[in-house]
C-alpha cells in the first residue's frame, strides 16, 4: 500500500509542475486582431507571460466589436462558439481587452467558464457596483483623461473659445458623452473655464463630418474621445479615416489614445500606452496563477496617461514646444548631429584639448632648447602636426565614404514609392534561386502579380492615387508572405514574388489568399482593386528568362481569361 502510494506521488508532482509551467491563458480581445491597439495589448500579454511561463499556452479570440458593435444576433453566436470551443480547452484564467470584452464577460462567465478568475484590462467606463457578486475578477481600469486633455488644450491654445468632442451613439459613446456632460456642468461654474465653449458631435456620417470640420473657425481645437461608426453603420477606421478628417480640419485634433492616433496627423496630448496596459494586467493574472487569491488583488484605478505629440503638426500649427508638459514625449522630432554623437563628440574634444596641451608643452619645451637645434625642432613639429591633421581627415573622409557607399547601395536595390525592393533586387534574388535550385534541387515558384486596369485608376482618380494604390498593395503583400518569400516590385504596376514551396498547389493557395485580401482593399475613392497573377514553378535546366517567360505566359492567360485569377503554368 505504501509502495502504491509513493509512486501516485511521484506521479502527482510532475504533472503539477507542469501544469504551472503550462497555464492555459485565454485573452478575450474586444476588437480586431489588425486593430492597432488590440495588437499591441496582445503583444503586451504575450512578452511579459514568456517571461514567467515560457511554454505557456495562450488562446487569443477577437470580437471584432468595431464591425458589430451593439449586435444582438452577434453576441449570441459567439457565447454559443466559445461554449462550444473552450469545453475542449479550458482555460485556468481569462484576460479581456476593452470595455466590450470586459461587458461580454460580466453577463456570460459563469455560463461559460463558471468559476475561472478574470483580469481585465482597458476598461474604459468603469462602475464598481458591476463587480458586487464577481469576486473572480480583478483587473486594470483604463479609464479615461477627458479632463486632463481639455486642461491640456488650453494651455497649449491659450486663446482657444470652443473644443469639439468627437464620439458616436454606440453605447461606450454614450457613457463617455455622460462623463463630458459632467465636466461641462464642471466648467460652465468655473469663471476661469466658462469662457470655453464644449460641444459634443456624435451625430454624423463620414462624409458629413468631413465637411463639417472645414467650417470650424480659429481659436477652436478637437478632442477625438472614440469613434466605432457612424450613423449609418460605416467602420471608422483610425489608420485611414483619421488622416482624411486632419486634412479637412483647419484646427488641430487632440487625443488619448497613443498607438491609434499618433502618427495618423493627430498632434498629441495625454495618452495611455496599450503595450504597457497588457504587461501590467499579465502581472496580475501571474500572480493568480502562482496562488495568490483573486479577492486579494485590488482593482487599480487607473492606466498611466502621459504626455505624448506629433513634432510635425506641432511645428504645422505653430505650437511652441515650450508650451508642453514637462517629461512630454515628441514623436518625429528631428535629432541633431550633437544628439546623435554626443559621446563621439564629447570623446573628440576632449582628446583634442589633451593633444594641444602635449603640444603646448612640447613647443615650450623646444623654445628652451639650443638655438641651433631651434629651427630643425620647429620645422620636425610642423611636419607632424601636419600629418596628424591629414591623417585624421582623411579617417573622417573615408568613413563618409563608407556611409555613403552604403546608403546608395541600399538605395540601388530598393523601390522609392513603396519600399520593397526593386527590379535589380528580384533579379539578384531570382538568379540566386536558380543556382541553389541547379545545385541541391531546392524548389521555388515565380509569381507575376499585376494589378489590373491600372492605367484606368490613374486616368481616373490621378497619379497620387494610383501611387497610393501601388504602396497599398505593396504593403499587403509585404505583410502577407512567408518569412522564407520575398516580394519585390519589378515595375510599373507588376510586382515579383519568388515563394519557397513543396508543391505547386500550396503557392496557389497562398496566392488565392493574397489576390482575395487586396480585393477587399479601400485605398481612396478606388470603387475596387484587384490584381491578376500568373505563377511558374522552378524546372530542371531552367534559366532565368525561361522561369519568367512562363509566369508571364500565365500571366496573360489570368488576364486574357478575365482577370482577378490565379492562373499557374
Amino acid at each position: 500500500m505504501l509502495t502504491r502510494l509513493l509512486l501516485v506521488l511521484f506521479w502527482l508532482v510532475p504533472m503539477a509542475a507542469f501544469a504551472q509551467s503550462h497555464p492555459t491563458v485565454l485573452l478575450i480581445n474586444s476588437y480586431d486582431s489588425q486593430y492597432p491597439w488590440s495588437e499591441a495589448l496582445t503583444r503586451g500579454v504575450k512578452d511579459e507571460l514568456s517571461k514567467t511561463f515560457p511554454d505557456y499556452d495562450l488562446h487569443v479570440e477577437y470580437m471584432d466589436e468595431r464591425r458589430f458593435v451593439d449586435d444582438d444576433t452577434y453576441h449570441h453566436l459567439l457565447v454559443d462558439l466559445l461554449k462550444y470551443k473552450y469545453q475542449r480547452y479550458t482555460p485556468e484564467i481569462i484576460m479581456t481587452g476593452d470595455d466590450l470584452a470586459y461587458n461580454f464577460m460580466l453577463e456570460h462567465a459563469e455560463s461559460l467558464f463558471p468559476g475561472t478568475p478574470v483580469v481585465f484590462s482597458g476598461v474604459n467606463v468603469f462602475d464598481p457596483t458591476a463587480l458586487k457578486d464577481k469576486p473572480n475578477f480583478t483587473g486594470i481600469q483604463e479609464g479615461m483623461e477627458i479632463q486632463g486633455n481639455l486642461e491640456l488644450i488650453t494651455r497649449l491654445q491659450p486663446d482657444v473659445k470652443r473644443i469639439v468632442l468627437l464620439g458616436d451613439r454606440t453605447e461606450l459613446g454614450r457613457k463617455m458623452v455622460e462623463q463630458v456632460d459632467a465636466i461641462k456642468a464642471q466648467w460652465d461654474s468655473d469663471p476661469d473655464k466658462s469662457r470655453i465653449q464644449l460641444d459634443v458631435w456624435d451625430d454624423f456620417t463620414l462624409k458629413g463630418l468631413n465637411e463639417r470640420v472645414k467650417d470650424l473657425g480659429e481659436h477652436t481645437a478637437i478632442l477625438m474621445m472614440a469613434i466605432h461608426m457612424d450613423n449609418d453603420g460605416n467602420y471608422f477606421s483610425y489608420r485611414h479615416d483619421l488622416p482624411l478628417l486632419a486634412k479637412s480640419s483647419p484646427v488641430p485634433i487632440y487625443g488619448m489614445w497613443g498607438t491609434l492616433l499618433i502618427g495618423n496627423c493627430v498632434m498629441g496630448g495625454l495618452m495611455n500606452d496599450p503595450y504597457l496596459h497588457g504587461r501590467n494586467a499579465t502581472k496580475m493574472a501571474i500572480s493568480i496563477l502562482n496562488g495568490t487569491p483573486v479577492e486579494s488583488i485590488p482593482v487599480k484605478d487607473k492606466a498611466a496617461y502621459s504626455p505624448v505629440f506629433d513634432f510635425n503638426v506641432l511645428d504645422h500649427f505653430r505650437i511652441d514646444l515650450d508650451r508642453l508638459p514637462p517629461g512630454s514625449k515628441i514623436v518625429g522630432k528631428p535629432i541633431s548631429y550633437y544628439e546623435e554623437h554626443m559621446a563621439l563628440v564629447n570623446t573628440t574634444v576632449a582628446v583634442v584639448v589633451v593633444l594641444l596641451g602635449i603640444i603646448s608643452a612640447l613647443m615650450v619645451n623646444i623654445h628652451q632648447r639650443r638655438q641651433a637645434q631651434k629651427q630643425l625642432d620647429e620645422f620636425n613639429h610642423t611636419l607632424e602636426t601636419l600629418v596628424e591633421r591629414r591623417t585624421r581627415q582623411l579617417d573622417v573622409r573615408n568613413q563618409e565614404l563608407k556611409k555613403a557607399s552604403k546608403i546608395m547601395q541600399s538605395l540601388a536595390y530598393t523601390d522609392p514609392l513603396t519600399g520593397l525592393g526593386n527590379r535589380r533586387a528580384g533579379t539578384s534574388e531570382l538568379m540566386g534561386r536558380i543556382e541553389r535550385g541547379e545545385a541541391d534541387g531546392s524548389p521555388f515558384h515565380v509569381a507575376l502579380l499585376d494589378i489590373d486596369f491600372f492605367k484606368q485608376i490613374n486616368d481616373t482618380y490621378g497619379h497620387p492615387v494610383g501611387d497610393a494604390v501601388l504602396c497599398a498593395v505593396g504593403q499587403v503583400l509585404r505583410e502577407n508572405i512567408r518569412a522564407a518569400d520575398r516580394v519585390f516590385r519589378w515595375g510599373g504596376e507588376e510586382f515579383l514574388l519568388l515563394m519557397t514551396c513543396q508543391q505547386a498547389g500550396e503557392c496557389t493557395e497562398m496566392l488565392q489568399r493574397l489576390r482575395s485580401q487586396i480585393t477587399r482593399m479601400s485605398v481612396d475613392n478606388v470603387a475596387r482593386i484587384t490584381i491578376s497573377i500568373g505563377t511558374a514553378s522552378f524546372a530542371d535546366a531552367d534559366t532565368f528568362e525561361s522561369i519568367l517567360h512562363r509566369a508571364d505566359q500565365a500571366l496573360y492567360a489570368a488576364k486574357h481569361n478575365g482577370r482577378d485569377q490565379v492562373v499557374a503554368f
